[in-house]
């Protein structure tokens, strides 16, 4: 047993290196590279980059790791992706309230800023993405890096796991950063606050429902509902 703890231990950090040398090395070279074929922007370009490249570099190797390692999991594979029409009532309810809340946030912060109601409509492209956004991601994110993080019932270890998670999730945001040249500025503007609030929430949702398909929900609705109201 001691063997396979450090075997998952040596996975994850053999997993994790080669996952932010690879993505970067796609966001700073193969990304530059699809716009001179493809319109950054338009449908065909997103669903190049996120709908096929990124579920092959993502959520492929995040699914093989998950079913490899399901037994150390913190929450196994048949309960992270039940139907989440399954869960208890009380947790249908939750997760309502969650998402009008959600959506609340985001069109009164949209009317503080914009001086009134605003929507943009040329965003709506933008989101076709965020239907492989979301689910990317979160199987990396919660359904992997996170949940193989977490050990027992004790609460010190569940928020470090959930701490260190936020630090990953921030760091996979860089290579953007430095593409489109605002690297400093989101550090300078406290704009990365805002990732690392996320990823505690993402995190959240998903150790309370013990569901991926919630984190997954609430990710893609944040991210459609922040470009088409900003």
């Amino acid at each position: 047993m001691e063997y396979f703890n450090k075997n998952i231990k040596n996975y994850k950090i053999i997993y994790i290196l080669l996952f932010y040398l690879v993505w970067t090395v796609c966001q700073l070279v193969v990304s530059p590279a699809l716009e001179k074929i493809v319109p950054d922007g338009s449908v065909s370009f997103q669903i190049l980059f996120d709908g096929i490249l990124k579920n092959l570099l993502w959520t492929v190797p995040a699914l093989f790791l998950i079913r490899k390692f399901n037994e150390k999991l913190w929450i196994k594979s048949g309960e992270l992706f039940r139907n989440p029409l399954q869960l208890e009532p009380d947790q249908k309810k939750e997760m309502a309230g969650i998402i009008l809340l959600e959506i609340a946030f985001c069109v009164l912060n949209s009317i503080a800023y914009h001086k009134g109601f605003y929507f943009r409509a040329d965003g709506l492209p933008e989101c076709v993405s965020f239907l492989f956004v979301g689910i990317t991601e979160e199987f990396v994110f919660r359904a992997w890096l996170l949940n193989s993080g977490i050990k027992d019932n004790n609460q010190k270890n569940q928020y470090f796991a959930i701490a260190v998670n936020a630090v990953l999730f921030l760091c996979i945001h860089f290579p953007i950063w430095i593409l489109q040249g605002n690297f400093i500025t989101n550090f300078t503007s406290f704009g990365f606050v805002t990732i690392l609030a996320l990823s505690v929430f993402f995190s959240w949702t998903m150790l309370h429902f013990r569901n991926i398909w919630i984190p997954v929900s609430v990710h893609m609705l944040w991210d459609i509902l922040v470009t088409i109201l900003n």
